[in-house]
C-alpha cells in the first residue's frame, strides 16, 4: 500500500508549555496500524518540571490531554510499581 505525504508543520508545538511539561523538540514520525488503517503519527520530546523526559504523541499535546509525566500522581499515591 502506497502511503501519501501529509504535510504538517512539526515545529508549531515546539516550545509550547502544557501544565508541567514543555515540548523540547520533534522526535520523528511513524505509521501505526489502527482499525481504520495505517495512520501517520508524530512524536515529540517533552520535559517535565520535575526533570523527567518523555516522548509524547502530537494528538494529546494539541488536545491538552498530557499535562505532566505523572509526577503529581506518584507524589500523591506513591510508586505502586515497587514490590
Amino acid at each position: 500500500m502506497k502511503k501519501g505525504k501529509i504535510f504538517v508543520n512539526v515545529d508549531d508545538v515546539v516550545g509550547k508549555s502544557l501544565g508541567k511539561i514543555k515540548v523540547v523538540s520533534y522526535e520523528g514520525s511513524k505509521y501505526i496500524h489502527t482499525k481504520g488503517g495505517d495512520r501517520l503519527r508524530h512524536f515529540y520530546n517533552v520535559i517535565c518540571e520535575c526533570g523527567n523526559t518523555n516522548i509524547v504523541q502530537r494528538g494529546p499535546i494539541l488536545n491538552n490531554i498530557v499535562h505532566s509525566c505523572g509526577c503529581g500522581r506518584r507524589a500523591k499515591y506513591g510508586n505502586t510499581n515497587e514490590e
